[in-house]
């Protein structure tokens, strides 16, 4: 689970990364800027959706037909070479380690996700309180909030910011701002800007989506400059946003340029070129764009299927008591050689503390139970039968609580062990079909 969202992570801003670069190369000159903020959402969509698709080819079947030609023709040394995969990928020094790595960069990224959405609720913060405590007034729809803050007039939703500044500013000025943030608000920027740094935040450690963000909002700015121009009040517009460029302002739905940028847009709006021209240039670079989004998840799909981390072999049944304070004092073990005398013990015997409790490792049926008394002291032994196949002895036990045929849950308290008189206390045996098995392996 933890790869797979580091795996995760790195394929959304891998995406994102190589669709940036397609529209600064291909679209950006080509731009329709309606259409370039429905491609940025839908950068965002794809980015996040493609690594989560599955492919539509069985991987694991290529794999076993492609061992299989290799193992005909030179079986010895691809045995040799899966054998020492298989040690590695069941080592427990490296299991151990790439998962600490995996926990130490998540515990950074969530680090950074922390820290920007705190910025990014502070900034929404900030304007709240603006809102509060600004002189309010209705303008139609809208609602004009006057504060004394540092920044060019913004607007957040219906809401439109102005400051001290905007009194310097004669009425048609100040007309074409409002008229500006209208827009800005009818065309629901604010949303846009809201989601695109919330997928900052998220992705914060990727330089491109910040590069993205900020595009946005330019490209807003371009279609809002489109729609108040038209064919009309160009130079005095051209004008009035080299005078507002001046100053800055570091609420997070204000648009900052830089000089390429600003002149960008005066450019455009002096020399507008044909909006049919750029549609038909833009829809026949989609062919391109439909390629490289099928190319990322075919490769995102082939990385997924083989990119799974070593896991260790899953432990079938549960401890039979308590972690806390217990000793092996005879492990489990097969012919051994003592003296020349071949020996087996073929169950593990525990000290633990007197009368603890003993639970069901497995989900099963009591088969039997069976009573001893050894030198004045009761000694129980259970059978637990499971579907599987396995049956599970439970020796060296003091009290039971339940009977043969009853029903017994996954760590269920099934009995007391005995007293630590009565030397180990408790003893388990995991066999099926004749064959015995080491407990301390299996849970």
């Amino acid at each position: 689970m933890m790869l797979n969202t580091i795996i995760y992570l790195l394929e959304v801003t891998l995406l994102t990364s190589i669709l940036y670069l397609f529209y600064r190369y291909l679209y950006f000159k080509l731009a329709y800027f309606v259409w370039s903020r429905y491609y940025f959402c839908a950068v965002l969509l794809f980015s996040l959706i493609i690594p989560l698709l599955p492919s539509f080819v069985n991987y694991e079947s290529i794999g076993i037909n492609i061992s299989q030609i290799f193992k005909e023709t030179h079986s010895g040394k691809i045995n040799a070479l899966i054998k020492i995969n298989q040690n590695f990928a069941h080592s427990e020094y490296w299991f151990f380690n790439i998962h600490f790595i995996i926990k130490i960069l998540l515990i950074v990224w969530l680090s950074g996700v922390v820290r920007y959405l705190f910025v990014l609720l502070k900034n929404i913060y900030s304007v709240i309180r603006l809102i509060k405590k600004g002189q309010k007034f209705k303008h139609k729809n809208f609602t004009v909030v006057k504060s004394n803050f540092n920044g060019n007039v913004f607007s957040f939703f219906k809401f439109i910011f102005i400051n001290n500044e905007f009194e310097l500013l004669n009425e048609q000025e100040k007309e074409q701002i409002i008229k500006h943030e209208k827009i800005h608000g009818q065309q629901l920027h604010t949303i846009d800007n809201l989601i695109f740094e919330l997928f900052r935040c998220i992705f914060w450690f990727n330089p491109v989506s910040k590069l993205i963000a900020a595009e946005v909002k330019i490209i807003h700015e371009f279609i809002v400059d489109n729609i108040i121009t038209g064919n009309k009040n160009k130079p005095d517009y051209s004008k009035l946003i080299v005078k507002l460029s001046a100053s800055e302002n570091n609420f997070l739905t204000a648009s900052n340029f830089s000089k390429e940028e600003i002149k960008n847009r005066i450019k455009i709006i002096s020399y507008p070129e044909n909006e049919n021209i750029r549609k038909k240039r833009f829809i026949i670079s989609v062919p391109v764009l439909i390629l490289t989004l099928f190319a990322s998840w075919f490769i995102f799909s082939t990385i997924n299927s083989y990119l799974k981390i070593p896991k260790k072999p899953e432990k079938i049944f549960g401890k039979p008591f308590d972690n806390n304070s217990y000793k092996i004092i005879s492990p489990y073990f097969t012919d051994k050689q003592f003296d020349g005398i071949t020996v087996s013990h073929k169950e593990v015997s525990y000290e633990i503390k007197s009368f603890s409790n003993i639970y069901a490792v497995e989900s099963g049926t009591i088969s039997h139970t069976e009573t001893k008394n050894i030198f004045g002291l009761k000694e129980i032994t259970v059978t637990e039968k499971l579907k599987n196949g396995y049956k599970i002895h439970y020796s060296g036990l003091y009290k039971i609580f339940i009977k043969p045929s009853m029903k017994v849950e996954k760590g269920e308290l099934i009995a007391k062990s005995g007293d630590i008189r009565l030397y180990p206390t408790i003893n388990i045996k995991i066999s099926k079909n004749d064959t015995t098995y080491n407990p301390e392996k299996l849970y």
